[in-house]
C-alpha cells in the first residue's frame, strides 16, 4: 500500500514515519513478542536484499538522471541487471517505485526506521542546551539532505503533473512540518530561550523552511559549498534566527 493510506502519522506499509520527516515512532506497530513468525532462509533474504538494493539504486540514478516521465521500469530493469518482473515485484508500479526511492533515500545506511528514528531524538534529546541541540539538528538534516535532495527534487516535479505524486508531495511536507513542531517542544525545556517575538508554530515554520532540501541543492549543489560548511552554516544560523542569545552568532562553524 503507498503513502495516501496512512492514518495520522503512520505508514500503511511499515508502521513508522519516513526518518526524512523527523516524526516520532509508533512502536505500538512492532511484532508483539511471541508472534509467529515465517519461515526464512538466510541466504535467501540476504539474496532478496542485494536485489532490492540494486533496483532501488538503480531507479535513484534514472529518476534522479532522466526525471520521472523519462524513466520507465524496463530502464531500471536493464541498469539494475534483473527482469521487468522483478522490478515490479520490488515496488510494484512506477508511482509505487519513486515511492520506494524516497522512503529509502530518507533511513540512512540501510538502519531499521525504528532505529533511525530513535537514534535521532536521543541524540537532541541528550543535548544541554538550546544551541547545542540546534546544531546536531542542522547536522542531521544536512545529512539527510545529502541523501535525499536529489529524488526530493524529482517528486516534486512530479507531482506537478500526478495527482498521487501531488498527495505524497503534499505529505512529506506536512511530515516535516511535525518533525520540526517536534524539534521545537525538545527546546522548551532548554536555554537559550526563544527569541520572544517567535511562537512556537512560526519557530516550526522556519525550521522547516531552512530544513527544506532545497537549500542543501542551492548552496551545495550549484554554489559549490562543502557538506561541513553548510552543516555548520546550517547550525548558526538556525540558532541565530531562532534563540536569545546574548551575543550574535558570528562566523561560519564549518568554514
Amino acid at each position: 500500500m503507498g503513502r495516501s493510506g496512512r492514518r495520522g502519522t503512520r505508514c500503511a506499509r511499515n508502521g513508522y514515519d519516513c526518518y526524512s520527516c523527523y516524526s516520532l515512532v509508533d512502536a505500538s506497530s512492532e511484532t508483539p513478542p511471541g508472534a509467529r513468525r515465517g519461515y526464512s532462509s538466510p541466504r535467501r533474504d540476504a539474496q532478496a536484499r542485494a536485489t532490492r538494493r540494486a533496483v532501488l539504486d538503480a531507479a535513484r540514478v534514472l529518476f534522479a538522471t532522466h526525471g520521472y516521465a523519462a524513466t520507465s521500469r524496463e530502464q531500471v530493469a536493464r541498469a539494475a541487471g534483473v527482469a521487468v518482473q522483478t522490478v515490479a515485484a520490488v515496488a510494484g508500479t512506477k508511482r509505487a517505485l519513486l515511492e520506494a526511492v524516497v522512503d529509502d533515500a530518507g533511513r540512512g545506511d540501510g538502519q531499521p526506521l525504528p532505529v533511525a528514528l530513535r537514534s535521532w531524538l536521543q541524540e537532541l534529546r541528550e543535548q544541554p542546551s538550546g544551541d547545542a541541540l540546534l546544531r546536531a539538528h542542522a547536522r542531521s538534516s544536512a545529512a539527510v539532505s545529502e541523501r535525499t535532495a536529489a529524488v526530493t527534487e524529482t517528486l516534486r516535479r512530479a507531482a506537478a503533473a500526478d495527482a498521487a505524486l501531488a498527495e505524497l508531495w503534499s505529505d512529506l511536507q506536512r511530515q516535516r512540518r511535525r518533525g520540526q513542531a517536534t524539534v521545537v517542544e525538545l527546546l522548551a525545556s532548554r536555554t537559550p530561550p526563544l527569541r520572544a517575538d517567535l511562537t512556537s508554530a512560526e519557530a516550526a515554520d522556519v525550521l522547516w523552511a531552512l530544513s527544506d532540501d532545497s537549500l542543501h541543492s542551492a548552496l551545495v549543489g550549484e554554489a559549490g559549498w562543502t557538506a561541513e560548511r553548510f552543516a555548520g552554516w546550517l547550525g548558526d544560523t538556525m540558532c541565530a534566527l531562532l534563540l536569545r542569545l546574548d551575543q550574535p552568532v558570528v562566523g561560519m562553524t564549518g568554514v
